[in-house]
């Protein structure tokens, strides 16, 4: 008995454009023309019998039907594509593994020890799409992401890195100035604005509940909050695997020996449907491997 299923051609061309809102840049992704792309989401709307984009004057927009559609094929499509991958990469025995990460931890973390990783597996080829292409799984190309926050994402898996354990750090100036909790808040408290619970977690752990740790000037970025805090523009609190080199040098200090495990930290996260892909498995491992090694090195040991 014949399938009644259009075309695997219209359903990509359906899915490109309704991500992009444009025929143009559809053909761009699918190599195509733009009136091939217009051809196929025709034909598509003749199988179906409905109406599955608005054409206006600034561009495309998805109809009822064609929103519901593209939730139910989504992913369809996103797991041949997994599938067809892993099969492809297990005969290769490598592949390429496209990840996103934040940049300060990108930077910071990651990107030092992927050596060790290439060493081990030199026929994985890591690659990073842009951050500005967040975490959006919907995309074919992203395999997975380091995110930052508490882990709980739906629709993926992740597994937790580091970035928990937080100080607060300031210029030693400051730290001098420093013997009491209390002594923190004569300084302007700089936080993370995706992290702005973080002050506030860290007082009521040290036994003080006040409404001026949430005051103080925010920063997108854990780089540009180093850096103020190495300006001496106030005390930081930051993920200790992001200061290391900071503390190390000088340029940077612990305003207060008092430690806290945050709520939120950085994770690996990924699709459920491409949980099985071989780059993504022997990357996995290999992290979290790692993480093992170096939280039971002892202090100063390099791992």
């Amino acid at each position: 008995m014949r399938r009644f299923c259009p075309s695997t051609t219209d359903l990509l061309a359906f899915e490109a454009t309704a991500r992009h809102g444009s025929f143009t840049r559809a053909a761009e992704q699918l190599c195509v023309t733009q009136g091939a792309v217009s051809k196929q989401i025709k034909s598509l709307e003749t199988f179906l019998g409905v109406s599955l984009f608005v054409r206006g004057r600034h561009g495309l927009t998805l109809t009822d039907a064609g929103r519901g559609y593209l939730n139910k094929i989504g992913p369809g499509l996103r797991q041949i594509e997994a599938a067809s991958l892993a099969l492809i990469a297990r005969q290769e025995l490598g592949g390429t593994l496209h990840l996103t990460a934040m940049p300060t931890f990108g930077a910071r973390w990651l990107i030092p020890r992927l050596p060790a990783f290439k060493q081990r597996r030199p026929d994985i080829h890591v690659e990073f799409l842009p951050h500005q292409q967040g975490y959006d799984f919907s995309w074919p190309e992203l395999d997975a992401a380091i995110r930052f926050g508490s882990g709980d994402w739906p629709g993926s898996f992740s597994d937790y890195i580091v970035g928990r354990e937080v100080l607060p750090v300031c210029h030693p100036r400051l730290a001098e100035q420093c013997a009491r909790p209390q002594d923190l808040l004569r300084h302007p408290l700089l936080h993370h604005t995706s992290a702005l619970q973080a002050w506030p977690e860290w007082f009521r752990e040290a036994g003080i509940d006040t409404p001026r740790s949430r005051e103080g000037a925010c920063f997108d970025q854990y780089s540009l909050l180093t850096h103020a805090a190495i300006a001496g523009l106030g005390i930081a609190l930051i993920p200790s695997c992001l200061v290391e080199e900071e503390m190390r040098d000088g340029k940077l200090a612990t305003a207060l020996r008092l430690p806290i495990l945050s709520s939120r930290g950085y994770y690996l996260c990924y699709p459920e449907y491409k949980a099985g892909l071989p780059a993504l498995e022997a990357f996995r491992a290999w992290l979290l491997e790692a993480v093992a090694h170096e939280r039971a090195a002892p202090a100063g040991d390099p791992a």
